[in-house]
């Protein structure tokens, strides 16, 4: 397993957000599948920085996900009605190491207190065997497979107080 720890999204770390929206192996399972382009990775960085109330729905919050202080992925969190839902990315160059099921673990201790909301949801692409693995070692159950999507889903209301 991976020694992987999240922290949060920076300005500074939009390069890295970058190079991962721009490599074809890390796009393939997101959106259309296609790298993004140099104004969509723009715009979603600043939506990131955006700091937004975490009470309002589409509020997110990006993690960087660092092995040994060296950028491994990205974590996203972000609240939807009733649940939040989380997303990770990871750099090929690790891939194969336990870093995405690192990064879910991370998402999963960090999202319910921060938004104050213990139903977690997750969107996978029916192919990425790696994804739909890693979030069920982690007591993820499969919802559905709607709208192109595997809808995965993990309530831990019962293991985090608010704050």
């Amino acid at each position: 397993m991976s020694d992987v720890q999240i922290r949060p999204f920076t300005a500074d770390d939009t390069a890295v957000f970058a190079r991962l929206a721009s490599d074809p192996r890390v796009t393939a399972f997101v959106g259309d599948g296609r790298p993004w382009s140099e104004e969509t990775v723009a715009a979603r960085a600043s939506d990131a920085l955006a700091d937004d109330p975490v009470d309002r729905v589409g509020s997110s919050r990006w993690f960087i996900a660092e092995e040994q202080g060296r950028p491994v992925g990205l974590g996203t969190a972000t609240r939807r009605d009733g649940c939040v839902e989380i997303g990770y990315w990871v750099d090929p160059a690790v891939w194969g190491r336990g870093v995405g099921g690192a990064i879910v673990t991370e998402l999963v201790r960090a999202a319910p207190g921060r938004f104050g909301i213990g139903r977690l949801v997750a969107r996978v692409h029916p192919t990425n065997e790696a994804s739909s693995k890693a979030l069920l070692r982690r007591g993820f159950s499969a919802q559905n497979a709607g709208d192109g999507v595997v809808h995965y889903a993990l309530d831990v209301t019962p293991r985090f107080e608010r704050a």
